[in-house]
Order: C-alpha cells, then structure tokens, then sequence
C-alpha cells in the first residue's frame, strides 16, 4: 500500500512540476497567473477566487502551492546549470509536508533530481564560500536572506530577498535535503518561523 501513495504522490508531483502554469487547472479557473502567483483581488490581499468548491480546492492543494514554488524558483535562475542549494529549502517544505503519506519521504528528492537530468540540467552542491564554515550548526546571529522563502501557511512568499533574519542561539539541522542542511531562523518583519538553507543567506554586514 505505501509504495502504491508513493507512486500516486510522486505521479502527482513530477505532473504539476512538468506543467507549464498555463496548462494547470488552477491557471484555466483563474485561481493563478500564468507565473504562477495568485491572483488577487483589485487593490486587495484577498484572493480573486475563493476556494469554495471541490473542483477549485481540487485545483489548488498544498501540493501546488508547494511544486508552485519551486517551478517560480526555476523561472528565476536562467541557464541550464543551477544550484541545489537554492531548491533545498521549498523542497523541504514539500517533504516535511506529506512525511505522513509516503513511506519514504526522500522520493521528492530523488525524482527532482531525476528530473533535472532528464532535462539535461547541471547541478552542484556546492554552497558559497560567504557562509561556508559554520560547520554542523548555524551559529547566533542575523543573516540576510539571498532568496525568496516561502512559508507554506501563506499564499505568496512572505520573506523576500534581503529581509533580516535571526537565531537566538546557534542552530543544528533539522534535516538535510539533497545533501544540502536545512536551519530554522525567524523572518525579523513577520516574527514567523521558515526554513533556510546556507545558501539562502549571508552574514550581516557590521556596519560599526
């Protein structure tokens, strides 16, 4: 039975990651934008759709909003070469998320993995040299984040590129996802907990 969910959950996966945004039926409902954000009421943070029914829940899960964002991750890196760093986080997300309905959560790894080949793109996992040295914990202090991070309460990303973050005391991995280890920080702005790699951050500049 497990291996059966795992191939059901990983079918779905690969399908909504592989769908360009235009083609999803979230996008044909009016639920998202063709780069996949949602869309909004006008001058308003409330969603244009309302996800009152089966057809429009069924359209727009956990498991599109979380593939979402990775799919509007791979719009921002150009090229055919890319960092696993900068997907190790959103795919956290997605793992810690349905840890409880696959036997073995590290598939969306292996099939993301899977999938860059496929698609004859490089990868490394190498992290930059800025926040190498840290070793097995990410000590205390504020870092600044290089990318956008998603909260997989909210709707759109709430901690964007060069927001502050923090740790009150030096932080060990809670996992570590394509090889790449993934810290809990607090987002300063929101006062919110989200997930970050080594490659999600640098230093904060002492201006002193």
């Amino acid at each position: 039975m497990g291996s059966a969910i795992d191939l059901f959950v990983t079918y779905r996966f690969l399908k909504l990651l592989t769908t360009p945004f235009k083609k999803t039926e979230a996008f044909k409902l009016g639920i998202i934008d063709d780069k996949g954000h949602r869309i909004l009421k006008p001058k308003s943070t409330k969603p244009a759709v309302e996800l009152s029914t089966s057809q429009l829940k069924n359209a727009y899960t956990i498991l599109h909003k979380l593939v979402f964002n990775i799919k509007k991750l791979f719009n921002k890196v150009p090229g055919l070469r890319t960092k696993v760093g900068t997907y190790a986080a959103a795919l956290f997300l997605l793992k810690d998320t349905f840890k409880e309905h696959v036997e073995d959560p590290r598939v969306f790894e292996t099939e993301f993995i899977k999938f860059l080949r496929e698609n004859n793109i490089e990868f490394d996992n190498e992290i930059s040299e800025e926040v190498i040295g840290f070793g097995e914990v990410l000590p205390k202090g504020n870092y600044v984040l290089v990318n956008d991070i998603l909260n997989k309460d909210d709707e759109e990303v709430s901690a964007r590129k060069g927001d502050l973050v923090m740790t009150f005391e030096d932080q060990a991995p809670v996992d570590t996802v394509l090889g790449v280890d993934i810290f809990p920080v607090i987002h300063i702005a929101s006062n919110e907990k989200i997930f970050v790699s080594l490659d999600d951050i640098e230093e904060e500049e002492d201006d002193s």
